[in-house]
């Protein structure tokens, strides 16, 4: 009898462990797998992002152009490079899966990720710079 208690509280140990390695690892995979959606909603902003600062800066360089003459050419040239430098984007987006702000800030767009279940994720990303 005192072999048999003994048995199955060994196996209830094993078990246990077991359990816990088992429930452990489905965190782990679950945490993965939102940060994994928090950077693709990240990148889908940061796509947007980068598309409305382009038709910005396209609509200054038009009202530049239509209001310059061709000789004026060179020094709308600075200008372009000033307000390329001076447009800033920012705004929000909900996706099924969360929602994103975004800010542009020294040649960086920074966005923030709030998953559905209010994790927050913060990422970084180069805007393009003409030479």
């Amino acid at each position: 009898m005192l072999y048999a208690t003994f048995m199955v509280a060994v196996f209830s140990l094993v078990l246990q462990f077991y359990l816990h390695a088992q429930i452990s690892e489905a965190r782990v995979v679950s945490a993965n797998h939102e940060s994994v959606e928090a950077h693709l909603i990240a990148e889908w902003t940061a796509d947007i992002a980068r598309e409305e600062m382009s038709s910005k800066i396209q609509m200054t360089k038009k009202s530049l152009r239509s209001s310059k003459m061709e000789r004026e050419l060179e020094a709308e040239n600075v200008k372009n490079e000033a307000a390329r430098k001076d447009i800033k984007v920012q705004g929000h987006l909900r996706f099924s899966k969360g929602q994103s702000h975004y800010q542009s800030d020294n040649h960086q767009l920074l966005v923030t990720v709030t998953t559905i279940s209010g994790h927050e994720f913060f990422y970084s990303f180069p805007l393009p710079s003409k030479k």
